[in-house]
């Protein structure tokens, strides 16, 4: 994401998505989380914080993408949409793993925040996606 001359700004964007999505999750989740999403693999998370993931995501992704890319609104929104959805995904596998394990924390080096790997759980599945639509939308300039 970071080779083409523009790289810098994909990769800046890539980041502030994955961000909005766990800012929002967790700012919804604390305020107003009532409905549990999957309790038996993540006992915190909820709809509201989803929702707010969504919120945040999709602001992101429509005002991100035009001002550092100069691409349109609804590519925003898709791109947006679209690291939301992995960035969920990312999240919940990674609660099933250490479900599984019968682990609250992938690690020490972070305690309480479930490990590193509870950090770029979001990223490690973005990223190749929204590097993809951004090729899609954004072609390389040269």
């Amino acid at each position: 994401m970071l080779a083409p001359p523009d790289g810098p700004r994909r990769t800046l964007l890539f980041l502030i998505l994955v961000v909005c999505s766990d800012v929002g999750g967790y700012a919804a989740g604390v305020t107003v989380g009532r409905h549990l999403m999957a309790p038996a693999i993540s006992p915190k998370k909820t709809w509201e914080g989803f929702g707010g993931s969504a919120l945040f995501c999709l602001l992101g992704g429509a005002i991100g993408l035009p001002l550092l890319l100069h691409g349109a609104i609804w590519q925003g929104l898709l791109v947006g949409a679209a690291a939301l959805a992995c960035a969920a995904l990312g999240d919940l596998v990674e609660s099933m793993i250490k479900r599984d394990l019968g682990i609250k924390d992938m690690g020490s080096v972070l305690p309480g925040h479930g490990g590193i790997l509870d950090r770029i759980d979001a990223m490690l599945i973005a990223g190749p996606v929204v590097w993809l639509l951004l090729l899609v939308f954004i072609p390389v300039p040269q």
